[in-house]
């Protein structure tokens, strides 16, 4: 009898519990973030597609979870009919959550007259999904931000203090994770870093497992946070991280591009300004250009409230980057642009997006430019903003920065008040916490690591010990093993003998597949064939059109080419036998002899003529291709406009034309073969100039001829425009400018084959468009759009 008991119940048991863990955890994780993580945009597509209440219901409850439908009512950003909808359904099947779906909708409609009502409607929402068990990550982010809008920091940090030790108990991650970073606000505007920080490491430990761009947000909002603490190691860290799941994140949500693109600005914006803490100010000047520079140009979007207000920060960065390395001169159009924006939306000194300091940029800006009165109004309006918005950082800041301006203007009495003051704030910021500005949380997450990894050496003890065991037992159970390998052999053979068959069949199937797929290569051979033979048609079609245009352009230079050579023979003939006469008369040989001279130039003219037709030709029929590289197109445009203008003063020297150029000044570079752009824009200056030299020589009082170039960016197009105030042109002419052969000038002047290369260049070369715009006797504006 064998003294080792079967244990197929206890086996049994094991194999549960890991499958239980597989699905509480990556398993779990990996569904819960397809949830959480959706895009609204994708959301809202296949609710337009839905019908059915049911469905509907379905895909507006996961809208509600994952959007910010309830933040609508704090910014400019219209209210859809998705929330009325799923009040109206969520009531109708009653549903024990409807109350808190229509007292979020009623907050949602009071937040910008009655904010206050606002809250309290949307605080008794969340007691009635509390009472449910429903996660309600957005619905927490929407009472905080009212919170913030009324300024009830301290109401706020209770408020949540309180939820977040009741979703703890209950192991609400979601909630708990938005309950500490509302509590990580209140701490940053009293300038308590350490406990704002500690608390958004939790919220981002939590957001890991269930919503990745959660958790991107928090980790670029601590790197902020250590900017504004003064710890820039610890900023770009954390910035860094933050870029790191920005890219992961992308890589999994491709069509969530815009959204999660526009959320950078703030990542850029922190490591603006901890480089420039580092002192490295091409760095700081490069990301702080990326937190504005980059965002989305439609703004008519539901991104539309944070965008503009985020481009305004951005602006703000750079210009203070600016003013650090003495470009001043640089920074004022990006205040005033700043100031604009910050006007129209009426920004506030601090938000969801951080300090705005566009007063105290002001004041460095007129300190910079020597305006001591200018500047110490900005100053004095920073410090009280920051006082009454009771922002402890911005009020240090803005005292010591007073004090530096008394001092330097020699007011000692007001530079010792402000020095007093900021010394004072100083001390009891550095005595709440410390010196090393670093969180205690990163301090308990290493020990909680140390404790894990003391648990981890234990359980490898433990797992030795029971693997000790193991090998015992498997001693003992190897012989037992050894008689049944005879009965395994009996059923291996069987199997064999029925893989050989299997294999047999296999080994069939696969001969019918390849002749199979030998049929259908040759039949896709012959396809191929007949598509060869098909285009060959077409090219011969074509062809034959061609050389019917060429022989029909080219037939007069040659008549013109035969006529004055019978003619020259015909004088050749008179003039021999004027030479044979006894009597010489020398006035008719010098007539006949002028006029051989002129008939030689007409030939070569008209020579020269027909070979330009060819040569025109053979430019418009080449497939050839040059290298496309990035291309500065302001100055490709002015090198050409001089070119062009050069070449034709050449030629008469009596001639002279205004030239003005208008160059967007941060266009992009874009990918082209620059010489084939340039003979376009060659083509297009000649043909200005042309104009203009008509009209002035037609003697028109008054006329100045004007030749302009001009660059812009719209819709994701590089236009250039080429503008000149020459003769113009009928619509008529306008319809075929294009065509191969066609010219408005005299015979000689043109071949036809100019702008008919220069279309195919811009459209066929690289996809772009190239058109005209023209009124008679006014001038003329051809228009090149290219993919930015």
């Amino acid at each position: 009898m064998s003294s080792f008991p079967p244990r197929p119940p206890a086996r049994r048991c094991w194999l549960l519990l890991v499958f239980l863990l597989l699905l509480s955890g990556p398993l779990a994780a990996q569904s819960s973030r397809r949830y959480w993580e959706a895009n609204p945009d994708s959301l809202l597509r296949v609710l337009a597609t839905q019908h059915a209440d049911t469905a509907r219901l379905r895909t507006l409850l996961h809208l509600y979870d994952t959007s910010s439908l309830l933040l609508v009512g704090l910014f400019n950003v219209p209210l859809g009919p998705q929330l009325g909808e799923l009040v109206q359904l969520t009531r109708r099947q009653q549903r024990p959550d409807a109350p808190a779906f229509r007292l979020s909708y009623a907050a949602v409609r009071l937040a910008q007259a009655e904010p206050a009502r606002a809250l309290d409607s949307m605080r008794a929402a969340v007691e009635v999904f509390d009472r449910v068990g429903r996660p309600i990550p957005f619905v927490l982010a929407a009472v905080a931000s009212y919170f913030r809008r009324l300024k009830q920091r301290a109401a706020q940090t209770a408020y949540f203090e309180a939820k977040l030790a009741r979703y703890q108990a209950r192991g609400a991650r979601e909630n708990t994770s938005r309950s500490y970073h509302a509590l990580g606000g209140p701490f940053v505007e009293q300038g308590d870093y350490n406990r704002a920080i500690s608390h958004y490491l939790r919220a981002a430990d939590l957001a890991v497992t269930y919503d990745r761009s959660f958790q991107e947000n928090e980790l670029k909002v601590v790197g902020s946070c250590y900017a504004e603490w003064g710890n820039s190691a610890k900023a770009l860290y954390y910035l860094r991280k933050s870029l790191a799941a920005h890219r992961s994140l992308l890589a999994a949500h491709p069509s969530r591009y815009d959204r999660l693109t526009s959320s950078l600005a703030f990542t850029y914006r922190g490591m603006a300004q901890a480089y420039r803490q580092l002192h490295d100010y091409p760095a700081a000047l490069r990301y702080a250009r990326l937190s504005w520079a980059n965002s989305p140009a439609d703004t008519l979007r539901d991104m539309a409230s944070f965008v503009l207000p985020m481009r305004a920060h951005g602006l703000v960065a750079e210009s203070a980057v600016l003013l650090d390395i003495g470009r001043v001169a640089e920074a004022r159009p990006l205040l005033v642009r700043a100031q604009h924006l910050a006007d129209s939306l009426k920004m506030g000194l601090f938000s969801s997006n951080g300090s705005f300091e566009l007063d105290a940029t002001w004041a460095r800006y007129y300190v910079a430019r020597n305006e001591p009165v200018r500047a110490e109004t900005d100053w004095l309006t920073a410090y009280r903003k920051a006082r009454e918005a009771k922002l402890v950082p911005l009020r240090l800041s803005y005292l010591r920065a007073l004090a530096d301006f008394y001092v330097q203007r020699g007011q000692t009495e007001p530079a010792g008040r402000y020095a007093r003051l900021g010394l004072a704030l100083s001390d009891s910021l550095s005595t709440q916490q410390g010196a090393f500005h670093v969180a205690g949380y990163e301090a308990e997450r290493a020990e909680q690591a140390q404790q894990q990894r003391i648990a981890a050496l234990r359980l490898a003890q433990v797992q030795d010990a029971a693997r000790a065991r193991r090998q015992r037992l498997l001693l003992g159970a190897t012989l037992a093993v050894l008689a049944l390998l005879a009965g395994l052999g009996v059923v291996l053979g069987r199997a064999n003998r029925q893989k050989q068959r299997a294999n047999a069949l296999l080994s069939q199937q696969k001969a019918e597949i390849q002749q199979q797929r030998d049929q259908t290569t040759q039949a896709l051979a012959e396809l191929h064939t007949t598509q060869a033979q098909l285009i060959q048609k077409e090219k011969m079609a074509s062809l034959g059109e061609l050389t019917a245009g060429i022989a029909h352009e080219i037939q007069n230079p040659l008549n013109f080419v035969n006529n004055f050579s019978e003619v020259s023979s015909e004088l050749l003939a008179e003039l021999a036998e004027e030479q044979i006469r006894p009597e010489r008369d020398a006035g008719l040989e010098a007539e006949l002899v002028s006029d051989l001279r002129q008939n030689m130039q007409k030939i070569t003219q008209h020579g020269q003529r027909a070979a330009g037709i060819v040569k025109g030709m053979l430019e418009h029929s080449s497939s050839a291709a040059g290298e496309r590289e990035p291309t500065d197109l302001n100055r490709l445009c002015d090198e050409y406009l001089r070119l062009a203008y050069q070449g034709l003063r050449a030629k008469d020297k009596s001639f002279n034309a205004a030239l003005s150029t208008d160059f967007l000044a941060d266009l992009p570079r874009v990918t082209l073969v620059g010489a084939d752009v340039g003979r376009v824009l060659l083509n297009l200056f000649t043909n200005a100039f042309y104009a203009v030299r008509q009209r002035q020589q037609a003697g028109e009082p008054g006329y100045q001829p004007q030749v302009g170039v001009r660059t812009v960016l719209l819709n994701q197009q590089v236009q250039i425009q080429v503008t000149d105030n020459g003769t113009g042109m009928s619509e008529a002419i306008q319809s075929k400018i294009f065509q191969p052969f066609f010219t408005t000038k005299p015979t000689g002047e043109g071949t036809g084959l100019g702008l008919s290369l220069s279309h195919d260049i811009v459209v066929q070369g690289h996809g772009g468009s190239l058109t005209v715009e023209s009124q008679p006797g006014q001038g003329t504006t051809f228009t090149i759009s290219l993919p930015a």
